[in-house]
């Protein structure tokens, strides 16, 4: 029998504790939680732990927590991505800028690319951005090319341009695809965060230069020029994504930019009414089992008023949500089912697609364990296994409305996502992995009816009398407490998952719409959606969320 599980409440709540000269009077305090934490055998514990001695801000605690990267007491790879982003968010002086440099030299493995991305935007932020360029330009190790040129553009002021145009200039030649994704794609998200600067004279000659990478001598792959015409879109208003550069140059040259409106194509791929481009695409389905909570009768359309007879399209022929057939839908996975029937149905077989599922674990469809083009073989080969998906038998105190794939880990789903290539998933430092980045994803569509409830990381422990004990995380019953409780890892918190998203699309440029039903914690969505450049549509309401940055289509 599955033991009652804990719900901690409040883990990562405490409020922070001013920067001061001298060590702080609650850093023994926070010391000690720490210490008391580390013991502990769960993960979420151990970030708690963590986070708490982080937020004093001070000398001893950042001596604490490098040696601490050293060497983590478990799930080393984790620990050492949230370790870098608190010590990216709490140790943001100057006087930190030494010992930083020192834990940033003794680590160089793919996986600490998101620490030198932390240190270094604090070093060009406190100290002065000569040495970041100067690795930027200089460095042989592309991963720490990368790294900076992010740092830069997460910099307060950072001169894009002293990274941009060297990279620009002596960028990879076609062999090194691998290379040349990590570059791109930490030259597109520097230019993207600071795309307020687009009318400056510095700026435009680096976005000159980016341009220029569009040239066919250059000869990029057709996904690094669709990734590069989004962010040039979005950065110069464009009315279309183009993937030339005569278009973004001439648009350049006729003055400041102005507002244009979006101009989208009944062609485009779409997914419960969400609109997007892009090429490769992966749907993550929320397979909990909530999905088998019956429809509310007043979300579903009302019953339109036959005239005649309506003409029935043919398979591929262009289907949206009008042709819904509400008659085979009960339940939201029923729902889910046929609107990514509809949007398979809709990609030409000249994309890419593939299917992420997630509940208490989290994999592909096995008719899809890759990237895979949208012929109609590998479309109706998908669409028969979730077809053949049935809903199980309810049980009611875990699940009263029935049974599908057990609780909610989004997380997962996510790390799936961005892990996916051609050949299946990459499970180790995906976020700068060469497959990855050369053929992965774009576009993601994120489908979940529930707040994370679980993730990779649960394990079984004493209890520690902290938080208040449920049945199960995905229905929150109240449950007595219990020698032994099960404990879910950190990406339960919204913040984390969100952080953990920065690290995963530093280098990847993702865009990521979400798609929100039923009892979905529409606040992280909306906002991994933002963090995605992406749209956010809560099921019931008339329109989607447009992007982050552009108002609302009337």
């Amino acid at each position: 029998m599955s033991l009652p599980t804990v719900r901690l409440l409040s883990l990562l709540g405490l409020s922070t504790v001013s920067l001061l000269a001298q060590t702080p009077a609650n850093y023994e305090t926070a010391l000690a939680r720490y210490k008391e934490c580390l013991s502990r055998l769960p993960f979420r514990y151990h970030t708690e732990g963590r986070d708490t001695l982080a937020k004093t801000r001070c000398g001893p605690a950042l001596t604490v927590l490098t040696e601490d990267y050293t060497k983590p007491k478990e799930h080393t790879e984790d620990a050492r991505y949230l370790l870098a982003h608190m010590i990216g968010r709490h140790f943001d002086k100057a006087e930190f800028c030494d010992a930083l440099m020192m834990l940033r030299g003794s680590f160089s493995k793919p996986g600490d690319a998101w620490l030198w991305v932390q240190t270094l935007k604090i070093h060009a932020d406190r100290v002065g951005d000569a040495e970041v360029i100067g690795i930027a330009i200089e460095s042989k190790n592309v991963l720490h090319r990368a790294a900076a040129i992010a740092a830069i553009g997460l910099s307060k002021s950072g001169n894009l341009k002293g990274v941009v145009i060297p990279t620009c200039v002596q960028f990879p030649k076609k062999d090194r695809e691998g290379d040349r994704m990590l570059l791109l794609g930490a030259m597109s998200g520097a230019l993207w965060q600071n795309k307020s600067r687009v009318n400056d004279t510095d700026y435009r000659e680096a976005l000159t230069a980016y341009i220029g990478l569009l040239s066919d001598d250059v000869a990029l792959s057709h996904t690094a020029k669709v990734q590069m015409g989004r962010h040039l879109q979005w950065i110069l208003k464009g009315p279309a994504l183009w993937v030339t550069p005569e278009p973004w140059l001439e648009l350049m040259q006729r003055g400041d930019v102005k507002k244009t409106p979006s101009h989208n194509t009944v062609t485009a791929p779409r997914f419960f009414g969400v609109e997007t481009d892009g090429e490769r695409f992966c749907y993550i389905l929320d397979m909990s089992d909530s999905m088998c909570k019956v429809i509310s009768p007043g979300t579903k359309p009302p019953e339109p008023v036959v005239t005649g007879q309506r003409p029935a399209k043919k398979k591929r022929e262009l289907f949206d949500e009008t042709d819904l057939p509400w008659n085979k839908i009960t339940n939201r996975w029923d729902l889910a089912r046929e609107q990514l029937r509809i949007s398979l149905y809709r990609l030409t077989p000249d994309k890419h697609f593939s299917v992420v599922w997630f509940g208490t674990e989290a994999s592909t469809l096995d008719s899809c364990k890759g990237m895979q083009k949208a012929t109609k073989a590998n479309v109706d080969r998908v669409l028969a296994e979730l077809d053949s998906i049935k809903v199980g038998e309810a049980d009611q105190v875990r699940s009263p409305d029935g049974t599908l794939r057990g609780k909610t880990n989004l997380h997962a789903g996510l790390r799936r996502a961005f892990g996916l290539a051609d050949k299946g998933i990459v499970n180790e430092f995906a976020f700068v992995d060469a497959q990855a980045l050369i053929d992965g994803c774009d576009t993601i569509f994120l489908l979940s009816d529930g707040a994370p409830s679980i993730d990779d990381f649960e394990i079984e422990d004493k209890d520690y009398g902290e938080g208040e004990v449920v049945v199960d995380n995905e229905y929150k019953k109240p449950a007595p407490r219990s020698a032994r409780l099960g404990y879910p890892g950190p990406y339960v918190d919204p913040e984390w998952i969100i952080a953990d998203f920065h690290r995963m699309n530093a280098f990847r440029r993702i865009r990521l719409h979400c798609v929100g039903l039923g009892e979905a914690n529409m606040d992280l969505l909306r906002r991994l959606a933002e963090a995605g450049h992406g749209q956010f549509f809560q099921f019931g309401e008339k329109k989607a969320a447009a992007p982050a940055g552009e108002p609302s289509k009337k």
